[in-house]
């Protein structure tokens, strides 16, 4: 058996981390139930399996153990008996009339803490609280803040395209989305139509975002005067998918024409491009 050898283990808790760990000394391949130490023991899976120098392996913490029978009948008791705590932490967290929504709780695998999830729309002082969960629960207790985008990928739903919400099924790592990808891709619309159901804006706007500039650059440009046939206007739209633009011309028509068709005006002192 080769002791030289890093497994990617994605941990089986709320927020879904991988992180490679060394397995020495442990018969490991992907899909096999694992125990390691990730803030407090928890159960993972392994996805990878690579083969590593000593001297990298020395730098990432062991993997504890391979998960028996027992651990993954804990995991699951632990996710019941979990939510059972977190409904009566609502309750006292309530009796706090802090601005802080709770989401969800886990334990560890050990149950020797308890961590709750909130959403806050700023840093809230808890210490009076943590005490009384504390006292209440008789573990380790630790809050979590979490952000919008975190609660929707935790909880799930359905997308404005029918199809479950791509956070909650494979996208673990959500990034910010800025608005100037809406604006690469000339969606001038009421915000409400790109915002996903965590008030941000939807995470498939990345998708195809650089397909679209990479189209937008082979088309004139927006307000560029132009001429089709006997015909002169200015670009007010693109269909990337047609290569087509579309054109107001002089006589406050809208025309639809294919790229090829269109010829740019030169402006004085511009070359024609």
């Amino acid at each position: 058996m080769n002791d030289k050898r890093l497994v990617l283990v994605q941990i089986l808790d709320i927020e879904r981390d991988s992180e490679y760990f060394y397995a020495a000394g442990l018969d490991l391949a992907p899909g096999d139930r694992c125990v390691v130490g990730h803030t407090g023991l928890r159960l993972g899976v392994v996805r990878r399996v690579m083969e590593a120098g000593a001297e990298v392996s020395k730098q990432f913490q062991r993997v504890v153990k391979k998960a028996t029978g027992i651990d993954i009948e804990a995991y699951s008791r632990n996710q019941r008996d979990a939510q059972q705590r977190f409904s009566s932490a609502k309750e006292i967290i309530s009796r706090f009339d802090l601005p802080m929504h709770p989401v969800a709780a886990e334990y560890t695998l050990d149950r020797s803490q308890l961590r709750i999830y909130f959403t806050a729309p700023h840093r809230v002082d808890f210490r009076a609280l943590l005490r009384e969960l504390a006292v209440a629960y008789g573990v380790r207790i630790e809050l979590r803040q979490m952000g919008a985008r975190d609660e929707t990928k935790l909880k799930g739903g359905i997308g404005r395209c029918g199809r479950p919400l791509c956070c909650h099924s494979f996208l673990y790592k959500p990034k910010p989305i800025p608005i100037e990808l809406a604006y690469d891709q000339e969606l001038f619309v009421s915000p409400e139509r790109i915002t996903g159901i965590c008030g941000r804006l939807m995470c498939c706007l990345a998708y195809e975002h650089e397909t679209y500039k990479q189209e937008l650059s082979k088309l004139p440009a927006l307000g560029t005067k132009v001429s089709h046939g006997k015909k002169r206007g200015k670009v007010i739209g693109h269909n990337i998918f047609r290569h087509t633009v579309t054109l107001l011309t002089e006589e406050n028509e809208r025309i639809e024409a294919a790229a090829p068709e269109v010829r740019i005006i030169p402006q004085r002192g511009k070359p024609e491009g």
